[in-house]
């Protein structure tokens, strides 16, 4: 008993940091959705009702208009790696015009009620001065 007692403590203290520093994984075989967020970030669901923000660089402005978006990653993938910075974004159907080939992911972030509302309003204000 005593042993655990010394060893609980330096677990907890070693596990924290590591949720601290903001370590995110959206597993690739747990995509569930997707919306547009402009046209440089789109916010995925994933099947267990968490929400993520990516951040894209490149040319991706047909994702207003995809029917369709996946997620590939440059390293291959099995489904059990987490969607991460250099992952291409493909989209399909709809409005999509060529490949989209230079539409990349480089911020994985959770997508909080807070960032939404922001978000929302934003969009809200931009219809207001136009």
């Amino acid at each position: 008993m005593t042993k655990l007692l010394i060893t609980a403590p330096v677990f907890f203290a070693v596990a924290a940091p590591a949720f601290a520093a903001g370590n995110v994984c959206l597993m690739h075989r747990y995509v569930d959705g997707w919306g547009s967020h402009g046209d440089h970030a789109v916010v995925v669901n994933d099947k267990f009702g968490k929400k993520y923000l990516l951040s894209l660089a490149g040319s991706c402005s047909d994702i207003n208009f995809a029917f369709g978006v996946g997620i590939r990653s440059p390293m291959g993938d099995n489904g059990n790696s987490c969607v991460e910075r250099g992952d291409k974004i493909v989209m399909r159907g709809g409005g999509v015009v060529g490949n989209n080939s230079a539409c990349w992911v480089t911020k994985v972030e959770i997508y909080t009620p807070e960032m939404e509302k922001a978000y929302h309003d934003a969009q809200e204000a931009k219809r207001h001065h136009h």
